[in-house]
């Protein structure tokens, strides 16, 4: 089959205006020729009324993708809609370690009614992931994979694998264990096939088998995996014994979701709330931080008090006060950021936070030189006031340099302290860097008070 952008943006097309007119059974007859990650895609736009009719029309192994693919809660809810016989078959075609995931998010009576309705050893399988905590490797791994004994030859491995169930995604590599179940080994496909078929497997293997723990955090694992570019990785539990794999893909989804909640904790909200979180439930999760903010604020309303006088004397002085705070926070924003993608990539460790430190330094000095002098003549022009246009340009300048070093290196500290730099640095380096700017700016406008009187 020659794919061909035109004739798959048919498809597409047809699908999409079957579903808007109801017509069930003709989009069914176009999804075999649309990928299953983009029909998932397209079915979010759709009620369940139509949604649930086209599952149970179509291939039940491609219906069984299409729902891996689609936001777990959006799966789950699903099944609460699903014939109970489609459920248990569509539950027993999915990958284990997805079939789990939605399962999870099941209450109670409808996890028992599915469990009741499927195979009993695909039932071992699921609760075997559920018993791990969420975010462990345990959780997320995949039962299915190919292992031999130290003691079989190349051929019969090669035999193995051509006998592998389909439900074996990744063929990459193939283990070599103990008697116990133990790693032993690793060999490529690559390398097996280009190997004497009369030698023993862990002849041609490599004894530097990397592992990681069930209890292990999923989101290390991840990474670990990403930065060794392995297709898989072996899972053990507390007696050394392969039980599963990390797979790429799902090393990858880790990744991508751990990023995105990092960048929800930035703005204080939490990562347990989505578009399905009840109004209620939003305002109990969002209220309490904004409170808290509240009082993190007062430290900037008690720095301007104090200045009260000067701001009296020199009304004009209020019109920067925002720009300079605000240029502060983007400023401060920006470098927090960059410090919590590269910490949560993997790619810096907690001792490089001087170097971190010397980066932001150079990176403030100069953006501070080039934005306060930029301000300094935007002030001038606008009030027609030398000393004002330096003394704004001047705080704008240094608050841009602190906000870019405490952005930077404050999450290298916290995390350090054991907190979540996500969670805990937006709040606290928007109150910093107001205050900062805040007294630098009215500081040295009451120290040059009576050159900006005279103008």
């Amino acid at each position: 089959m020659i794919l061909e952008p035109e004739v798959l943006l048919a498809y597409r097309e047809q699908f999409v205006e079957n579903m808007k007119q109801g017509n069930v059974d003709d989009a069914a007859n176009i999804a075999p020729n649309i990928s299953s990650g983009r029909i998932a895609g397209l079915l979010t736009g759709y009620s369940n009324d139509i949604v649930v009719p086209f599952l149970e029309k179509v291939e039940e192994k491609h219906a069984a993708d299409i729902l891996v693919k689609m936001p777990k809660k959006v799966a789950a809810e699903l099944f609460y809609h699903l014939d109970p016989e489609v459920s248990a078959r569509l539950i027993a075609r999915a990958p284990v370690d997805d079939a789990a995931d939605i399962v999870s998010l099941l209450d109670d009576s409808k996890g028992r009614e599915l469990f009741d309705s499927i195979h009993p050893e695909v039932e071992k399988n699921i609760r075997n992931l559920m018993q791990y905590d969420e975010g462990t490797v345990g959780s997320v791994m995949n039962t299915h994979f190919i292992a031999v004994r130290e003691k079989a030859t190349v051929g019969d491995t090669l035999k193995a694998l051509k006998d592998a169930p389909n439900r074996v995604q990744n063929r990459a590599y193939i283990y070599v264990v103990d008697d116990k179940g133990c790693p032993r080994g690793v060999v490529s496909l690559r390398d097996l096939l280009r190997a004497d078929p009369v030698k023993t497997i862990s002849g041609v293997a490599s004894e530097d088998v990397v592992v990681v723990h069930v209890n292990d955090k999923a989101i290390d694992a991840a990474q670990l995996l990403r930065n060794r570019r392995y297709q898989m990785m072996p899972v053990v539990n507390d007696a050394n014994v392969l039980t599963g794999v990390l797979l790429l893909d799902d090393a990858i989804d880790i990744l991508s979701v751990n990023l995105a909640d990092q960048f929800v904790k930035l703005g204080a909200a939490s990562v347990d709330e989505s578009f399905f979180t009840t109004p209620v439930n939003s305002v109990k999760k969002r209220l309490p931080w904004m409170a808290a903010n509240v009082f993190l604020n007062l430290g900037a309303v008690a720095v301007i008090a104090s200045y009260e006088a000067t701001i009296e004397a020199v009304a004009a002085l209020a019109i920067f006060l925002p720009m300079i705070t605000d240029m502060g926070g983007n400023v401060g924003i920006q470098a927090l950021s960059v410090s919590i993608r590269s910490l949560a990539l993997g790619e810096v460790r907690m001792s490089q936070y001087l170097k971190a430190a010397r980066k932001e330094i150079i990176v403030g000095l100069v953006n501070g030189l080039a934005l306060g002098t930029l301000f300094t003549v935007i002030a001038v022009l606008l009030q027609g006031n030398p000393v004002l246009g330096m003394v704004a340009g001047f705080a704008l300048g240094c608050n841009v340099l602190l906000a870019g070093l405490i952005g930077g290196t404050l999450p290298f500290f916290i995390k350090r302290l054991g907190g979540d730099p996500a969670l805990m640095t937006g709040p606290v380096l928007t109150t910093i860097t107001d205050i900062t700017g805040v007294s630098i700016y009215l500081g040295l406008s009451t120290l040059f008070l009576a050159s900006l009187i005279t103008g």
